[in-house]
């Protein structure tokens, strides 16, 4: 075995296997490349995020079209900085298409459903909200305006960090219509050095 089909074998596992036979038109490559970019580029500008080792615009599993796959880490206990960071990069991808297109398409639903999981366990589990404090099983109507109101925050903090920094989007976009699949060397090959790691999440 080689360190490839070792990595590949961690893919399928974690990722889910190639699927090449679901081609993608032009036009979805280029969407799907701006996406990734998106949740690429937000990892590498947050402190408290785990940067991507992979980023790939090949179909894989049942439903991803592309991936940006965060470093593993064995942690058990995450701050909530962690938590809120993870948020933003998880937005990256839907709000680059915002940016890139002036509309939103059904890729981000992946994003979206560990977005609901992680702020509802952020309002009603890990006592991270300084408006609902340290209750659980709160009442769920308020639970979810909490919510709206984390994301929207979020929402526009990500919209202006990718705005700041649209042409290097389009240049990890480009990066991968040319390779499909690129790590994370070579995404700091391509942003400067400066940026990595240069912003921190907003308080919420």
């Amino acid at each position: 075995l080689t360190d490839e089909n070792i990595q590949e074998a961690i893919d399928e596992v974690m990722i889910g296997r190639e699927k090449r036979e679901r081609m993608m038109t032009k036009k979805e490559r280029e969407r799907v490349s701006h996406h990734e970019a998106g949740h690429a580029l937000m990892g590498y500008l947050l402190k408290n995020s785990s940067p991507p080792v992979k980023v790939s615009i090949i179909p894989r599993g049942e439903i991803a079209l592309g991936f940006s796959q965060p470093k593993p880490e064995q942690k058990q206990l995450y701050i909530r900085e962690e938590v809120l960071s993870t948020v933003c990069v998880l937005l990256g991808g839907r709000v680059a298409e915002k940016i890139i297109y002036n509309n939103i398409s059904t890729g981000a639903a992946d994003d979206i459903e560990k977005i609901s999981d992680l702020l509802f366990k952020y309002n009603n589990s890990w006592g991270m909200n300084d408006e609902i404090g340290p209750l659980n099983n709160f009442n769920k109507k308020d639970s979810f305006k909490e919510a709206q109101k984390i994301v929207k925050k979020l929402e526009d903090f990500v919209d202006d960090c990718l705005r700041s920094n649209i042409k290097y989007i389009k240049i990890i976009a480009e990066d991968l219509l040319d390779n499909e699949t690129i790590v994370y060397d070579r995404i700091k090959e391509l942003l400067p050095k400066e940026l990595e790691n240069s912003l921190t999440v907003i308080n919420v």
